[in-house]
């Protein structure tokens, strides 16, 4: 039985799905992104294949580390503006506005670039909305208290500095005890 991905336009077995190493592992990494991430992954990564022939594995496995490092940053950055925070959702909801656009996207694409600026606007747009709903509580005297939380949660990056700041501290208190 031959089956064809519906994002990369790969035809293979049923058994070469399941025993390449590099399939597996691109599905591996694809399912441990984010929710709601996943789905609108795979519809991403057919605005990368060729017009005439499938994405490669090898391609695809790269694409879904670059996204994974994205999103894992907890912002988005786009030349020149400064960076906002960005949820998972804020990048699903980018990549699936880019599938819904794909006509008039010059494809393949050959970058993640596109998809920063529209997860930067999406992300503004939620940032100013944030502040505005502050500003106006804050006008009207019901102004609330704010989780400090971000939205998304703190990055990996961040947690493991703040984990090293703290063991600093604590060797410090020791040695001075």
């Amino acid at each position: 039985m031959k089956l064809t991905c519906p994002s990369c336009g790969a035809i293979a077995s049923l058994d070469a799905w399941d025993n390449d190493a590099r399939w597996r592992e691109l599905l591996q990494v694809s399912s441990s992104l984010p929710a709601p991430l996943p789905p609108a992954v795979l519809g991403y990564f057919s605005l990368f294949r060729p017009a005439k022939s499938a994405l490669t594995v090898k391609k695809a496995l790269r694409l879904a580390g670059e996204i994974k490092k994205m999103v894992a940053a907890g912002h988005v950055q786009v030349q020149g503006k400064v960076a906002r925070p960005a949820t998972p959702a804020h990048w699903a909801t980018g990549m699936e506005q880019m599938v819904e656009r794909r006509e008039s996207l010059s494809l393949p694409l050959k970058n993640h670039n596109y998809l920063r600026q529209v997860v930067w606007q999406i992300a503004d747009d939620a940032d100013r909305a944030r502040e505005t709903a502050v500003r106006n509580n804050e006008l009207t005297g019901n102004r609330q208290v704010r989780d400090p939380r971000p939205e998304g949660g703190m990055s990996e990056l961040m947690k493991k500095y703040l984990k090293q700041q703290k063991a600093e501290e604590n060797k410090k208190n020791a040695e001075q005890s």
